[in-house]
């Protein structure tokens, strides 16, 4: 059966409370004793994810000498429990929700997946002869990022500060009912709430700057003074929280994970714009081209198997391009084509891979992510694309997309082909449910 990713849980507690969320999730957890992990033996089955649940350490082993080895191999790591460790881990207090423990993991989950992702991506761009030697991978130093910090609690505003103080360029926002308009007018690495705000304005603007397509990705943390707020936070989309004073020293760690994503989605962007002058590029669509689609997609599906991850394939058709292009002519149906790929380019996530496959015809590959959570994606990219009025210059009027899609779990060793038909077929009788 195949997982999100695989999780080593690093515990002395057989009936370790970690496991029933996160096997809920759809992730694969193997645990390892603290003696075992001193000694190194954690097995040849790779890994997504290490999780030290220093709660549980009747071994008394220092944490920080299994972070330290985390951050010697490369490893992703996240110690549970009151620590002080002083690498690149990220920490979960005592006290967490299930929401908390699963946004911190998928968190650091996507980062490996987008990593993955680009790595891969390169190998499948170098096939065509194309030199990328000067292109510059994400790097985790948040000194030349700009950030907003939205609140005007002068306490948390001082200890937000003296955190990210000389690391970035800071700008303080202290009316919320503005925050909106001034992320449209210049670009910002990440957001920084601070508390829920008065009547819970903070928690309202963070699900508004979310419902905003060109936000949706945006790194947004939370600054609580309530740790009693924290599923609130998680529901009204912010990407991760900080408890103020108890976990103030972790806030530059949680801010760099979601900056990084941001970067990775840019770097695999940047990439794109790189070749657009090959062949791997398709003109009318803006996307990748269905040739480089038949050389990587293969790829990630391998990988995927081999590794046991989930990896759901989304397609999407434009059912009303022949009208346009009967009513418009064909410039008309082929800008169509490229504001629509586009849009997608732009809304899919970082670690996601899109492309043309046939004439008014994308796919979607969206690694590590089960059917479920696919599902939500993929209808907020449909609803978006639907909901948007394009210009056409043969036009009098803007026009709507009419779109059909489908969506499937890969299995094992099949083709793509059959998933994108056994997609349709899925998503007809779910229309049809409904």
């Amino acid at each position: 059966m195949p997982y999100i990713a695989n999780l080593l849980i690093v515990t002395d507690n057989d009936q370790s409370e970690l496991c029933p969320a996160l096997s809920k999730a759809g992730y694969l957890c193997r645990y390892i004793s603290f003696s075992k992990m001193l000694d190194g033996k954690i097995g040849e089955e790779a890994f997504d994810l290490l999780i030290v649940d220093s709660e549980h350490n009747t071994a008394n082993v220092n944490i920080e000498h299994i972070a330290s080895f985390a951050d010697l191999n490369g490893f992703s790591i996240l110690v549970i429990g009151e620590t002080d460790v002083q690498c690149h881990a990220s920490t979960l207090s005592p006290g967490y929700c299930d929401l908390e423990l699963l946004s911190r993991v998928s968190s650091l989950v996507r980062l490996e997946n987008m990593q993955q992702e680009l790595h891969r991506r390169i190998l499948s761009t170098e096939t065509y002869g194309i030199d990328l030697s000067d292109l510059e991978k994400p790097y985790d130093d948040i000194s030349d990022t700009h950030i907003l910090i939205i609140g005007n609690k002068s306490l948390i505003l001082g200890n937000i500060l003296l955190r990210l103080d000389c690391r970035a360029k800071i700008q303080i926002l202290k009316d919320p009912e503005t925050a909106i308009e001034e992320l449209r007018k210049q670009e910002f690495d990440a957001v920084i709430l601070s508390g829920t705000g008065h009547g819970d304005r903070n928690l309202r603007l963070a699900n508004e700057i979310r419902s905003d397509s060109r936000f949706y990705n945006l790194p947004m943390i939370m600054v609580l003074e309530n740790a009693e707020n924290r599923e609130a936070a998680y529901i009204h989309g912010v990407s991760d929280i900080v408890l103020h004073e108890t976990e103030m020293d972790t806030l530059i760690n949680r801010a760099t994970v979601q900056i990084l994503q941001y970067r990775y989605r840019s770097a695999m962007q940047k990439l794109f714009r790189v070749t657009k002058p090959h062949p791997l590029a398709d003109g009318p669509t803006d996307m990748y081209s269905f040739g480089f689609m038949k050389t990587h997609l293969p790829k990630m599906m391998a990988e995927h198997d081999q590794r046991k991850k989930t990896m759901s394939v989304a397609s999407l058709k434009i059912t009303n391009l022949e009208a346009v292009n009967s009513s418009y002519g064909f410039s008309s149906g082929d800008q169509l084509l490229r504001q629509v790929g586009s849009a997608i380019f732009y809304l899919v996530r970082g670690e996601d891979f899109c492309g043309r496959y046939e004439n008014g015809h994308f796919v979607v590959a969206l690694p590590g992510t089960r059917e479920k959570e696919a599902n939500i994606a993929l209808r907020r990219l449909v609803g978006v694309i639907r909901n948007t009025e394009f210009a056409l210059k043969g036009a009098s009027v803007p026009i709507k997309v009419e779109l059909e899609f489908g969506l499937a779990e890969a299995e094992p060793n099949e083709a793509l082909e059959e998933i994108l038909t056994r997609g349709f077929l899925y998503e007809q009788k779910d229309e049809q449910a409904a």
